[in-house]
């Protein structure tokens, strides 16, 4: 509160008219017992000269005045309709033709009660489908230009609606319900169109827009601060201290044109009185979707602002994907914060929200991640389905120019797909890995992934960081306050986040281990603390130390990658370029035949013809059933799916196939789990944990959805079984290392504690138990050509490195 304080100036007295034209009376008496009339020319015992001696006559208290209670239910003699003034301005209450409209409107409602009772329970705002109005024959007959006034006019038309529904509640009888609305103090009532027909995409938004009430979708890429703006304000006359209120269109600071009793024009702000009215304010940044076609991809993404207020404020969180109804503005001319000349900007527009609808939630014809199936898309995903083999035709269809790695197509394909989880605190998300030589095709079946993806964000190691990938914190313009921007993993939420060069980020892994296991990322930032979701399947492709595989090291030593991280991916598989006759021929084949445009020539058919019918043939003599690899590298008769069919078929998948696993295929993979266990280690050291159970069925689960089941049998159990035997089978033996025993000072290296280990490895034998002493620790050195000068000194070294643990009779090998 402003404090006036009074001074003496010029060492004049301070006389009568002064004191009524200051409004400051001076004291009756004086405090400090001093004084009189002489002593004020000296300045001695007068109250006036005392700065500290504060005097709130000029700041008149508060009026206990009802008048300025803008929400109170009032109707003077010449307002048509209570409240009118929170909607309309006093010019509007005569016009014929809006008045018309509101009583409409109230009539509709009238006719449809259900209306008035959910905004009783549902706070001062509801949502309404388009539909409705338009399926009332009575309510669009009376107002016939109701579509396009809501899109050409959606202000008037959206007041209109709320003006009708504010008089039914304000009517409506107080019941003991403590839900219940107050309907002696309602505050303005915001009608929610949503099911707007015709979404705008955020590139073809433009100024012709301006004004009007569209539908647009995106993603949310930052969330602002809640602040608050006001909506009235009440005010005191300089002159003569009346009080009253003024409205604050679009909380734009507006002083009132003159005092009601005065007549003055100097007014004074009263921000801490009890009648200012302020309502929740809120801005988001939304960014368009990326649609199957592939020219898309390498565009710069177009981004809108879009202003929340009342309820809508903090009901978006980062990555969300969102439908908004809302109306077009421009900066400059709806805020009253720059100036109009700002209108020629592109970057001018904004959106002032009406309702949001959050995607997450089910809809019909809609998959959650936004991909609209018509019946043409069901009646081609019913024939993909009536294939003979669905799962060969998928793999095959997934990356078609990739030729000779079919089981690894084949477990991208299932972590697309996804399982089905049974409990929110369950992963359904297939993470996989793929490691290997350059020039085998990794990046090219991930940026395949990417393109069929339901919701897929495709992120190369060598350009991003721990905030790219998690979120990050930015400061707002003109505030200290921070805005959440979501990163990779959280834009990817309920999809794939497909990560190339995955070896060349080693600071940024750590940001994935809670992401890939907890599904989740967690803030803790410039005093912000929450949790945003990230359910997203990781797909990632890394090269080894070096640029290729070196065999006589084991695969973690291979990788860049600490065994945390690696035991939470379902599938790691290890591609090497080993030449072989066979493979290479064939791939020559496909090679020359991509390039042809995929024609076949009669010799090529007549090749793969017999190929196959000698492999079918062996295949018959040793197994009824034919195995999932020589299924997956065989030739198929029908034509790949193409990309845009093949996104809507996992799409399908992912929203309504949610299958459950059998008996019979739970006791199989419990079975195979056992005897992982046994076997201490996968992939040279990861040990196995319940994690490699729990991929198991997930991949199980994926690959009953590859066929639409609702449940997974057997003979999928046994499939994935194969698949994850081959990725352990692919993992050569570690050779021992090359050592250079010429002029050998028998230092302890890195190369000589790998042999020594292999070696300690053959002599185990599969015996897990097996102690060794001292001498016989020294004589595998000798034999195996590894000079050490002091070897009590490198079995110190071995045993602090958990490599060899000291037992009362000798040494356990445990490995490294």
């Amino acid at each position: 509160m402003n404090r006036r304080f009074w001074k003496k100036k010029g060492g004049k007295k301070n006389n009568d008219s002064n004191n009524k034209k200051t409004n400051i009376k001076p004291p009756d008496n004086n405090n400090d017992g001093s004084g009189g009339d002489d002593d004020d020319d000296n300045g001695i015992g007068n109250d006036n000269l005392n700065v500290m001696n504060i005097n709130n006559a000029d700041d008149s208290p508060e009026p206990d005045n009802p008048t300025l209670d803008v929400y109170k239910i009032k109707k003077k003699t010449d307002d048509p309709y209570y409240s009118i003034h929170l909607y309309f301005d006093k010019k509007d209450f005569k016009n014929k033709d809006l008045l018309e409209k509101v009583e409409t409107s109230l009539n509709f409602i009238k006719r449809n009660l259900d209306v008035a009772e959910v905004s009783l329970h549902g706070g001062p705002s509801f949502n309404i489908s388009i539909d409705r109005f338009n399926k009332d024959e009575e309510f669009i007959n009376e107002w016939e230009t109701f579509n396009d006034d809501l899109i050409n006019k959606p202000r008037e038309t959206l007041n209109c609606l709320g003006l009708a529904l504010h008089q039914v509640l304000a009517e409506k009888p107080m019941d003991n319900d403590p839900l219940s609305i107050d309907n002696t103090n309602l505050p303005m009532i915001r009608v929610k169109i949503i099911n707007l027909k015709q979404i705008i995409p955020l590139r073809d938004i433009k100024l012709t827009f301006y004004g009007k009430l569209i539908s647009t979708r995106g993603c949310v890429v930052r969330v602002g601060r809640t602040r608050h703006i006001h909506n009235w304000i009440p005010f005191t006359c300089i002159k003569c201290t009346n009080w009253q209120i003024e409205k604050q269109p679009d909380g734009i600071y507006t002083l009132p044109n003159k005092c009601n009793v005065c007549g003055g024009g100097k007014f004074k702000p009263r921000c801490d009185s009890r009648y200012v009215k302020t309502t929740p304010f809120q801005i988001i940044k939304l960014q368009e979707h990326f649609n199957s076609k592939q020219d898309d991809r390498g565009k710069m993404p177009r981004i809108l602002e879009v202003e929340l207020f009342d309820d809508l404020v903090e009901i978006c969180m980062p990555g969300d994907d969102i439908t908004v109804v809302g109306m077009i503005k421009v900066r400059g001319t709806d805020d009253g914060i720059l100036p109009k000349s700002v209108i020629s900007s592109s970057n001018s527009m904004y959106m002032e929200a009406v309702s949001i609808v959050n995607n997450k939630n089910k809809s019909k014809g809609t998959t959650e991640v936004g991909i609209d199936l018509n019946i043409h898309d069901y009646f081609a995903i019913k024939k993909v389905h009536d294939s003979q083999d669905v799962f060969t035709l998928l793999v095959h269809s997934l990356c078609p120019a990739i030729y000779g790695h079919e089981l690894v197509k084949a477990g991208l394909l299932l972590s697309l797909i996804g399982g089905s989880s049974k409990h929110e605190s369950l992963r359904d998300d297939i993470h996989v890995l793929i490691v290997g030589d350059p020039g085998l095709g990794k990046s090219q079946m991930l940026q395949a992934c990417s393109r069929v993806a339901v919701k897929g964000v495709y992120v190369c190691g060598n350009s991003s960081t721990s905030s790219g990938l998690t979120v990050t914190l930015t400061k707002e313009n003109g505030t200290n306050d921070f805005a959440l921007e979501p990163g990779a993993l959280v834009l990817a939420d309920k999809g794939s986040c497909i990560i190339d060069e995955f070896d060349k980020m080693p600071t940024q892994h750590q940001a994935l281990l809670e992401a890939m296991e907890q599904s989740r990322v967690s803030v803790a930032k410039s005093g912000i603390i929450c949790s945003l979701p990230a359910r997203t399947s990781i797909l990632a492709a890394a090269n080894p130390i070096g640029g290729r595989y070196d065999r006589s090291k084991s695969v973690t030593e291979n990788l860049n990658l600490s065994q945390p991280l690696l035991s939470r991916f379902d599938l790691i598989y290890l591609l090497l370029d080993q030449p072989n006759e066979q493979l290479d021929t064939l791939l020559c084949s496909h090679v020359m035949n991509a390039h042809t445009g995929f024609k076949r020539t009669r010799a090529m058919r007549d090749a793969d013809d017999n190929d196959n019918d000698q492999m079918s043939t062996a295949a018959s003599t040793s197994n009824e059933l034919t195995n999932l690899k020589e299924r997956l590298t065989g030739v198929i008769d029908q034509e790949i799916v193409p990309q845009p069919m093949l996104r809507k078929y996992i799409a399908y998948a992912r929203q309504y196939v949610k299958p459950k696993l059998s008996i019979e295929a739970a006791k199989l993979l419990q079975d195979y789990y056992l005897s992982l266990r046994e076997m201490n280690n996968i992939f040279g050291s990861l040990p196995i944990f319940h994690r490699q159970l729990e991929a198991l069925i997930r991949l199980t689960e994926a690959r009953a959805k590859v066929e639409l089941r609702t449940i997974a049998t057997e003979d999928d159990a046994r499939e994935i079984i194969e698949i994850f035997k081959f990725t352990i089978s692919s993992v050569p033996p570690q050779s021992l290392p090359e050592i250079r025993r010429t002029n050998d000072t028998g230092k302890i290296t890195a190369n000589k504690v790998s042999a020594f280990v292999v070696f300690l490895r053959e002599q185990i034998a599969g015996d897990d138990n097996k102690l060794f002493t001292d001498i016989e620790l020294k004589d595998i050195a000798d034999a195996g050509g590894i000079v050490i000068k002091n070897f009590s000194l490198f079995i110190n070294k071995l045993n602090e490195e958990g490599i060899l643990i000291k037992r009362p009779n000798g040494y356990k090998f445990i490995g490294m």
